[in-house]
């Protein structure tokens, strides 16, 4: 007799499970409330939702850039100068080898050469690498503090065993102010207080020369200045042909000073001047390298009575001073000159009384700068 096979108990429904979630303590702030499954760059929660996941800005921030040793940083530096630096100061391939080889050489047993130098690499430098652009141009500062603070005393008792080197110095300060950032305050020769130390030194590489050529020509940065020897000659001698604009400028200010006859004479003496550095640029045989000693010579020579005059805002010998800006642009191809045409323009424009800036049209329309609107 067969048994009788009893039918199986129904299966039992299962009950829904719950998802599984993973549990975190690092998740994004968008998922601290629901459980974070810490997917990169963007959790899964916050892209199902549409929100912006913590992750992802983390990810995205920007890194800081590693802050190199003092020694690595020089050795970085002297090697930016070394292939790059210094093949900008002249056009002439053996003045840039003094600039490259020798000028270093005196670094190496004068600090406030090398620091000087140091300070105009990094300035370079920070033109090009954004991300570490902070970090050298405060290098470049320190550097060049450093540079001042050693020289500046030696300044009042020059010698003939050290003349030389002040030269060089008086020459990397020069670069270094005007390689500097700018700032809405900077102008080459206007300021609030006296003669600023750059202007000393500018005036002082001069005076440095006198009565020491044959200690300096024989010294190993003489090329430096023999290679525009004959420039500086032709300027001091040569009778500077007629600017009309210059001429016209001239014309009014002697109008306007026809009762004060000493202040006239600075003024026709600073334009005389200017006239000559303007040679340079009418005539197409002289080169880059005579056109910044046209620069360099105005700057050196004009007289401290003209200084006075541009500290005191004077109308007219900031007209002159316009006028000087279209010999600044003409050497702006030059990196560490770029830029101030334009910013000493527009500073002596604001400076000026408004019946005054007429008179300065032609140099504003030489470089293309377009006066703001002011309210």
């Amino acid at each position: 007799m067969r048994r009788r096979q009893l039918p199986c108990p129904p299966a039992a429904t299962a009950k829904p499970r719950n998802k599984w979630h993973t549990k975190s303590r690092t998740g994004c702030q968008a998922c601290k409330a629901r459980k974070c499954d810490e997917y990169r760059p963007s959790c899964r929660n916050c892209t199902k939702r549409g929100v912006k996941c913590d992750f992802l800005l983390l990810d995205q921030g920007p890194s800081t850039p590693p802050v190199p040793s003092p020694a690595s940083l020089e050795l970085e530096l002297l090697h930016n100068w070394t292939v790059a630096t210094s093949a900008t100061f002249a056009v002439d391939p053996q003045v840039r080898d003094v600039w490259r080889v020798l000028v270093p050489q005196v670094g190496f047993s004068t600090r406030y050469i090398l620091d000087g130098l140091l300070a105009l690499s990094a300035l370079h430098m920070a033109r090009h690498d954004q991300a570490r652009r902070d970090m050298l141009l405060a290098q470049a500062t320190q550097y060049q503090v450093a540079s001042l603070n050693e020289a500046l005393p030696l300044m009042s008792t020059v010698t003939s065993q050290n003349c030389s080197n002040l030269f060089l110095f008086g020459a990397l300060t020069l670069y270094t102010y005007l390689a500097s950032p700018k700032s809405e305050e900077d102008m080459l020769v206007v300021g609030n207080g006296g003669v600023p130390p750059w202007l000393f030194l500018i005036r002082g590489i001069a005076a440095l020369i006198v009565g020491r050529e044959e200690v300096i020509w024989s010294s190993a940065s003489s090329l430096i200045f023999r290679s525009t020897k004959e420039g500086n000659d032709f300027w001091e001698t040569h009778e500077p042909p007629d600017h009309e604009p210059l001429d016209e400028l001239q014309a009014v200010i002697c109008r306007h000073t026809a009762d004060d006859q000493p202040r006239q004479d600075i003024l026709v003496a600073a334009l005389q001047d200017l006239k000559r550095s303007y040679t340079f640029l009418t005539v197409k045989t002289f080169g880059d390298d005579y056109v910044v000693r046209g620069f360099y010579n105005w700057l050196s020579k004009v007289s401290d009575e003209f200084l006075k005059l541009l500290r005191d805002r004077d109308n007219e010998a900031l007209c002159v001073f316009a006028f000087f800006t279209v010999l600044l642009r003409s050497i702006e191809k030059f990196w560490w000159i770029e830029g101030w045409a334009i910013h000493l323009i527009r500073r002596i424009y604001y400076l000026l009384d408004e019946e005054y800036r007429l008179l300065i049209l032609w140099p504003i329309q030489e470089l293309g700068w377009v006066p703001e609107r002011r309210l």
